[in-house]
């Protein structure tokens, strides 16, 4: 079973049933809901989430990834730690401090990221996909 860690915006846009950027990356998310792969959320994600939806900019709520984290094993939350703190501050080209958290995270898991971001995708030290 494939691993994948996701940004805010690849999640959100498959939640609100779009493509979420390519086939390939669709076919992910697809893949996870039939229990073929496995989606690693990141608490910064689940935080702009709750952020985004505070300000009404998304429709998905807290509640509803409380729901789909606990109705499902193929997404899972990974908890902000020391050590993903400490991967984060090793990534010197991402600026932004919670794409360079998200980013960190699939660093520290060793786990490709899906996301969109031009300056994640450029980062010499996060595979992405």
């Amino acid at each position: 079973m494939k691993k994948y860690v996701t940004d805010t915006q690849a999640l959100i846009k498959f939640l609100n049933g779009k493509k979420v950027i390519n086939d390939i990356l669709d076919s992910v998310f697809k893949k996870t809901d039939k229990g073929e792969n496995i989606i690693i959320i990141p608490s910064v994600v689940l935080f702009e989430i709750g952020y985004l939806y505070e300000k009404q900019r998304i429709p998905v709520s807290l509640k509803d990834i409380r729901s789909i984290l606990e109705d499902s094993i193929n997404y899972r939350e990974e908890k902000l730690s020391l050590d993903i703190i400490e991967s984060s501050f090793e990534i010197t080209d991402i600026p932004e401090l919670h794409d360079r958290l998200i980013a960190g995270t699939a660093r520290y898991l060793n786990l490709p990221l899906i996301t969109n971001d031009p300056v994640i995708l450029a980062s010499q030290f996060v595979l992405c996909l």
